[in-house]
C-alpha cells in the first residue's frame, strides 16, 4: 500500500512539472500573475512607469496586448494615437479628458477607448493605476 502511494505521490510530481513545462501551440500565450514579464524602465513614458508586453510587438502592424503600471498622479498631457486604444483599468484610477471637455474618472474594472487620431490627456489617481491596453501596431504616442 505504502508503495502505491509512493507512485502516486511520484506520478502526479510528474504531471504537474509535465504542466508546467508544455508547449503551447503556436499563436497561444499565457501568463500567471507571477509570470507577467515586467520592464521597470520604458523610454518615452514617465519614470517609474512599468510595462509588460502579454501579446504581439506594439512595433508592429499586428495585434498587441500590454500592461502599464503608472505612479500616483502622474499626468500624460495631450496627446494621441494612430490606432484605436482600448484601456481597461485594473488597479487604481485614471481620469480621461478631451480638450475643452471635463474629465471622466475610471476606477479599477472599468473599460473606455480613445478612437484613432483624437486628443486627450490622462491623470492617474492618488493610489497609481494598473491599466490594460489592446490596439492594433505599431503603437505610437504622440504629445501635442
Amino acid at each position: 500500500m505504502k508503495k502505491l502511494g509512493l507512485f502516486c505521490v511520484l506520478l502526479l510530481g510528474f504531471l504537474s512539472v509535465s504542466a508546467q513545462n508544455k508547449t503551447l501551440p503556436e499563436g497561444c500565450v499565457q501568463f500567471t500573475p507571477e509570470q507577467l514579464p515586467w520592464l521597470d524602465s520604458v523610454p518615452n513614458l514617465p519614470p517609474g512607469t512599468r510595462f509588460c508586453a502579454l501579446y504581439g510587438d506594439i512595433k508592429k502592424q499586428d495585434p498587441f496586448a500590454v500592461r502599464l503600471q503608472l505612479q500616483p498622479n502622474i499626468v500624460l498631457k495631450n496627446h494621441y494615437h494612430e490606432q484605436d486604444e482600448v484601456v481597461t483599468v485594473l488597479e487604481g484610477s485614471v481620469s480621461v479628458s478631451f480638450p475643452g471637455q471635463p474629465a471622466q474618472t475610471f476606477g479599477a474594472g472599468s473599460f473606455y477607448v480613445n478612437a484613432a487620431q483624437v486628443q486627450h490627456a490622462v491623470q492617474v489617481g492618488p493610489q497609481g493605476a494598473t491599466l490594460q491596453i489592446n490596439a492594433q501596431g505599431p503603437w505610437t504616442v504622440i504629445f501635442k
